[in-house]
Order: C-alpha cells, then structure tokens, then sequence
C-alpha cells in the first residue's frame, strides 16, 4: 500500500464495531477499578477488606457485562453515527449504565453491605463512580477506537494487495484475447463479434470488487468464455472436457483462479504443438473442500523451447488463495508422462468479504 493510500485511511475516521472484543476490555476496566476502590478505602488487609473486595468485584463485573450487552444492543444505532458522536453516544449509554445498576445495588444491598464507610459513605461513593467510571469508559473508548482504526488499514492494504494481484492479470489477459480477435476480423466477422461479446463479460468480471468472491460455477462459465475465444482462433487442435462432480452451490472462490491458469495450458501446452491437444478439468468436492486437476499435455522439446514458462499466474493465484482461504488452500503443479498437472485444493466457505 502506498504511503498516500495509507495517509488517506489513517485521516478517515473510522466508527468502531462496538459490539465486538468489548466484553474483556470492560471486565478488566472493573477488576482495575475495584482494586483502585479497596486500596484507597482501608489500611489494612483482613477480612472486611477481603469481603469489601469480593462485593466491589462482583458488582463491578456486572456492571462490566450489562455494559457489553447495553452495546451491543445500541451497536446499529451508534455504527452509522459520525466518529466523534458515536464514541459520545457510546459513553453516555455506559454511564447511565453504570449509574442505574450502582442505585439499584445500593438500594438493596446498603442494609447488608459490609463496607466500612463513613457517614456520607453515599455522596462519596457516588463521586469515586463518577471519576472511575469516567476514566475507565474513556480508556475503553478510545482502545475500541485504535482497534477499528487498525482493522480499517489491515483491511485497506489486504484490498490493495489484492487489487495488485489481480490487476497484474488483466493488461497479460486483454492481450492475448484481442489478438484473438484480431485474427478472426478479417477472415470470419460473425465469430469475431460473439468473441468480442464474450470479451466484454469477461471484462466485467476482471473489473469486479477483488474482496468479494464468486461463485465456483460463475467461475466456470467465466472460464468457458474465455476457452470459447481460444477456440475460435485454434479451431480443431484445441479440445477441452469438463469434469465436474457434486459442486455445490454454496462454494465461493476469488475471480479468475481458472482462466490464467487455462490461459497457461493453451499457450504452453495446445498452441506450441503442432497436432493441438486436450485440456481436461476435474472438479470433485466433498463436505469441506474442492479439489480442481487441470491436465494438458506437453509439446516436444524442440516445440516448446521458446515457450519457458516464468511462473507468474502460479504465484498470483497462490498469494490470492492464501488471501482469502490461508492455509486451508494450496496449488500445485507436476508432470507425468508428457502430461502437465495442476492441482487446486480450497475449502467449501459461505461467500464473504476479506477481513
């Protein structure tokens, strides 16, 4: 990511997601707040001490859940706010919070509590919520807030990095379908136009949002269209077969993870022979993973010694894969018996954006 891109993030405020990571950080705000209260209240540790700590403690910690559980419920309403009143909002909500819960312990409990208090015991402990509660919400607050700002640039730069990748697909990509096309202009124009027809969905697809996957079979039918342009200008010498077995529908994947690599077999493996050949795809899926093999085959070695492959769309996929899926996706590539094999494993997700 650029360091612009980065300076424009960072002066963006960003509404943090109140209802998530919220309930350690209240829960240790109370722990820190109770022992502040016992140490300033008494001068000795014995069992009045003790037990004043274990009441503290408990009312503390309810107040910290109650104070999650208020978020989370107001979480819609404070997200579309602006930064600023969102965090305000959010503060008051946790005061009034705080204040309630404190009156209806106090109300209950004051005839059985065994603090040792002072006459005013009230006023005071009312002061001492008033400040602690204060500084605790402001210190959460503003964590909650640097944590949504983080995730927000995490976020960003996994974006670009994506948008990198898949960019570095595009200029490769146009410019081998335009001379496609540019071949069949001349000598066939009805099959240049359904070409060129297939080409403007297929540059649909490449100028789609990278963070948002596809559904397998949309890529597949992307993949079709662009074999489809192959077709036209190799004729005969190229073949492909489809194999595709219990896809489900729910099976998301990131865009183009076919194409370049189909795009690989037909300018490394059918178009350098001189007889064409055979692209074969097999899709099988169980209840958690897809498993594609694409199989070409290989030209001689005097037809392909101009044609050395240089790894590229193998690397961009993996990086892309390793995006979205982690280590739960791999991508491999082997030969046997005069036949290149490439070997895409991903696990069966629900479609999502990147975190």
């Amino acid at each position: 990511m650029s360091k612009e891109h980065s300076k424009e993030i960072q002066a963006t405020p960003v509404t943090p997601d109140y209802s998530k990571s919220v309930t350690g950080l209240l829960l240790l705000a109370a722990l820190l707040s109770t022992l502040l209260i016992v140490a300033g209240r008494v001068s000795s540790l014995d069992h009045s001490a003790i037990a004043d700590f274990i009441a503290l403690l408990s009312a503390s910690c309810l107040i910290a859940v109650t104070d999650a559980l208020v978020l989370k419920v107001f979480n819609p309403l404070l997200i579309p706010l602006p930064l600023r009143t969102s965090l305000i909002s959010a503060y008051i909500l946790l005061m009034v919070t705080t204040f309630i819960i404190c009156y209806v312990l106090y109300s209950i409990f004051q005839n059985h509590w065994s603090f040792t208090a002072p006459t005013d015991w009230a006023q005071v402990s009312l002061l001492q919520v008033s400040i602690i509660a204060t500084i605790n919400y402001i210190v959460v607050l503003m964590a909650i807030s640097q944590k949504a700002k983080h995730t927000a640039i995490r976020q960003s730069s996994q974006t670009a990095n994506l948008q990198a990748l898949q960019s570095r697909i595009r200029p490769h990509f146009m410019f081998n379908s335009m001379n496609s096309i540019a071949g069949l202009i001349r000598n066939n124009p009805e099959m240049a136009e359904q070409a060129l027809q297939d080409l403007a969905d297929l540059i649909r697809v490449l100028m789609a949002d990278v963070r948002k996957l596809v559904p397998l079979v949309a890529e597949i039918e992307t993949s079709k269209q662009y074999l489809n342009i192959e077709k036209l200008r190799l004729g005969d010498r190229l073949n492909v077969q489809w194999h595709v077995q219990g896809i489900p529908k729910n099976c998301f994947v990131p865009s183009l993870i076919l194409q370049p690599l189909l795009e690989n077999a037909v300018y490394h493996g059918i178009e350098p022979s001189f007889g064409g050949g055979v692209i074969d795809i097999d899709m099988r899926a169980d209840k958690s993973r897809v498993q594609i093999l694409i199989r070409n085959p290989l030209p001689d070695d005097s037809e392909r010694s101009h044609r050395k492959g240089n790894q590229i769309a193998m690397d961009n996929i993996k990086q892309r894969l390793a995006s979205h899926f982690g280590d739960a996706s791999s991508l491999s590539s082997s030969r046997r018996n005069e036949v290149h094999i490439t070997k895409i494993i991903f696990p069966i997700i629900a479609n999502r954006q990147t975190a």
